[in-house]
């Protein structure tokens, strides 16, 4: 914790005047125009007060010019926070019906049409909204997310990776093409991709645990130990890596050095144990 003025005072030996009340200028509960509406509905977001949100934006709305399109994109995300897909949905179509060649109603039609499992009229969506802004790295990548969840691998690796091309800085991407790539079982070419994510994001002990998965699967045993090692050097305090180490070199015949890992291990909480049951299961190795 961060010394007070008290703390620095007592260490001195000295004594300070009493800080001076700062009267609070009281909360604004309306906006008297869409900016500031649109700031308190973002302030009731944040709070998790999404009927104040929802009231905010809807004044926002009305403070707007009646074409302006950003106001019912804001409304409908307030809507889709409270759980209320059916308004959100309604509120996308309006702005849709106002500006056609807007993406971002198309974008939001996409994803409640996805919550509903409406496949089909979900990628409808974002095929159009990538018609508007083909160069749209997140619309691609919204594209791939459906894609993989409907089972069209090869073709969300596709657009997974012209989001790649179209913001290679973001190692985001990288590693979710590494990541499909392992799902593929084309382990190296996503150690390609995850390389590329670590020399962006090296700090992320994450992405060392999928790249050891993708060394694994290549055959690669030592190195994918050595991305475990490097994973709990970033966080030691994470039991399940040396559960993973354990795993690992149990299955090497490393029996010594498993059992140097076993203490930690045994300090894994359930998530733990689970993150551990997924990791052996794509490994193909069985976890006790």
């Amino acid at each position: 914790m961060e010394p007070t003025r008290k703390d620095i005072a007592d260490l001195f030996s000295v004594e300070i005047d009493s800080e001076p009340e700062i009267e609070e200028s009281p909360r604004r509960t309306k906006g008297d125009n869409a900016e500031e509406s649109v700031e308190l509905g973002s302030q009731s977001l944040t709070e998790g007060d999404f009927e104040k949100a929802i009231e905010h934006f809807r004044r926002a709305v009305e403070q707007r010019d009646p074409n302006d399109v950003q106001g019912r994109v804001d409304l409908a995300g307030a809507y889709e926070f409270a759980e209320m897909a059916p308004e959100a949905l309604r509120q996308y179509e309006i702005a849709l019906r106002v500006r056609r060649d807007q993406p971002e109603p198309l974008l939001g039609l996409s994803q409640v049409y996805k919550r509903y499992a409406r496949y089909k009229d979900s990628v409808r969506q974002l095929e159009e909204a990538l018609a508007l802004e083909p160069r749209n790295a997140f619309y691609q990548f919204k594209l791939a997310e459906i894609l993989r969840e409907i089972g069209d691998k090869e073709a969300a690796l596709t657009a997974a990776r012209m989001a790649v091309s179209l913001a290679p800085v973001d190692p985001f991407y990288h590693y979710w093409v590494g990541d499909l790539l392992i799902d593929l079982r084309q382990y190296d070419e996503a150690l390609e991709a995850l390389r590329a994510a670590l020399e962006l994001s090296p700090g992320d002990d994450y992405l060392y645990l999928r790249t050891a998965s993708a060394f694994w699967g290549a055959g690669r045993q030592q190195e994918a130990v050595k991305a475990i090692r490097l994973a709990s050097d970033l966080d030691p305090d994470k039991h399940l890596y040396h559960g993973i180490l354990e795993l690992l070199q149990t299955e090497m015949g490393l029996k010594e050095e498993a059992s140097q890992e076993k203490e930690r291990a045994s300090k894994m909480d359930d998530y733990d144990r689970e993150a551990l049951r997924r990791f052996a299961l794509e490994i193909g190795v069985q976890a006790e």
